[in-house]
């Protein structure tokens, strides 16, 4: 009996405990999201354009032409402008590296499953810009840095007004 006001205050204590809440379990998902991204946009980058560059030489070789891959030097160089430009310079670094890792990873991802023999260039980027996986890979770096991303937003942030074709 001497223990049965304590067992009463802890019952008490643990159902009056606020449970936990969708926003707190939502901040928590995109604090860890946020610590477990690379913070690297210069060497995201050039991944994707590496990965971008290995796509469309697959494309000419099923037709039957050459390609020169991007040089290191234009690929500096384009990431660099990327970074800096109006549409980037704002994000954070992590957001930049997330971003470019989401195209890195689409570019691979087509390389990997031979669609890019098979598509032509046009068809290569729409399938980026209606990808589900792209585009929520997309909006989850937006999501890490609080920032909210249309659907009208997301062709912006795609390489395709930027692909060179080799130098």
């Amino acid at each position: 009996m001497k223990f049965l006001p304590f067992l009463v205050v802890i019952l008490i204590f643990i159902n009056c405990a606020e449970d936990k809440k969708f926003e707190d379990s939502y901040k928590e998902t995109l604090l860890l999201q946020y610590l477990a991204t690379p913070n690297a946009p210069q060497e995201t980058c050039e991944s994707m354009i590496t990965n971008k560059d290995l796509c469309f030489q697959a494309n000419y070789t099923a037709v039957g032409a050459s390609f020169t891959s991007t040089s290191a030097t234009v690929k500096t160089q384009t990431c660099q402008g990327l970074i800096t430009s109006p549409l980037y310079k704002n994000l954070s670094s992590i957001a930049q590296t997330c971003s470019f890792n989401c195209q890195s990873t689409d570019w691979k991802t087509k390389t990997d499953a031979g669609t890019c023999g098979q598509l032509s260039f046009t068809a290569l980027i729409e399938a980026s810009i209606t990808s589900p996986t792209a585009t929520a890979c997309l909006r989850s770096c937006f999501g890490t840095t609080n920032n909210q991303i249309s659907n009208d937003q997301i062709p912006l942030y795609f390489l395709f007004n930027n692909i060179q074709d080799g130098d």
